[in-house]
């Protein structure tokens, strides 16, 4: 014969009457959020040297690929510098954002995970800046493209006409760089067809970090 025994469990009445958490989203308590998390990251991250938010030391170190930076809003202060290293088989996104009293935090991240790879960026002239960096490996495809992109470019890009002096590169094109065996290819951005690969290449780059 099985018996069924019954545990009654009691709890003290003010259990019951315990009011639920809340949680507020009100601008006070964003703004409070925000500060935190900025002073934390100043606390945190460590300090770098850079001549410009353009160039960060995935830019310096780069031998050979391409760098494709998105300019820094003046209303947010947000700025991205996407780099592919053809050496290291590396997608890296820089995320960054000029910092100043009267701007919020906007930069996009994913604490704690984002305190070992974040820095602070002073340069002579300009304010302080606070960068997150995002590398992406192991995407065979997307470096195979990638690879095979970058050697059509230089091709295409040493039988190119030169560009003509009354000729006006298309909006976003002025912050590609390709880079070669640690020289600096002088692009022609109003040659159709390099201009269509830069736009293939870029959209490569972004696919990698967008995954």
């Amino acid at each position: 014969m099985i018996r069924v025994i019954t545990i009654a469990l009691l709890l003290p009445a003010f259990a019951w009457a315990q009011a639920p958490i809340q949680f507020s989203n009100s601008p006070k308590a964003i703004q409070q959020y925000e500060s935190s998390t900025l002073e934390s990251l100043v606390e945190r991250c460590p300090v770098v040297k850079a001549e410009s938010y353009k160039a960060p030391d995935e830019v310096r170190s780069l031998r050979n690929g391409f760098v494709d930076v998105v300019t820094q809003n003046p209303q947010t202060g947000l700025y991205s510098v996407f780099v592919f290293d053809r050496d290291k088989r590396s997608f890296i996104l820089v995320d960054g954002q000029a910092l100043s009293r009267d701007k919020k935090l906007s930069l996009r991240l994913v604490l704690p995970r984002d305190y070992g790879r974040c820095r602070l960026v002073r340069t002579l002239q300009g304010p302080e800046m606070l960068e997150v960096v995002h590398t992406e490996r192991n995407y065979v495809s997307e470096v195979q493209r990638m690879q095979k992109l970058s050697k059509e470019l230089l091709e295409l890009s040493a039988a190119a006409v030169p560009q003509p002096a009354a000729c006006v590169a298309p909006a976003g094109m002025q912050d590609f760089q390709f880079w070669d065996g640690g020289t600096r290819v002088s692009l022609n951005m109003c040659h159709e067809a390099t201009a269509a690969m830069v736009e293939r290449l870029r959209k490569t780059v972004r696919k990698a970090h967008e995954r």
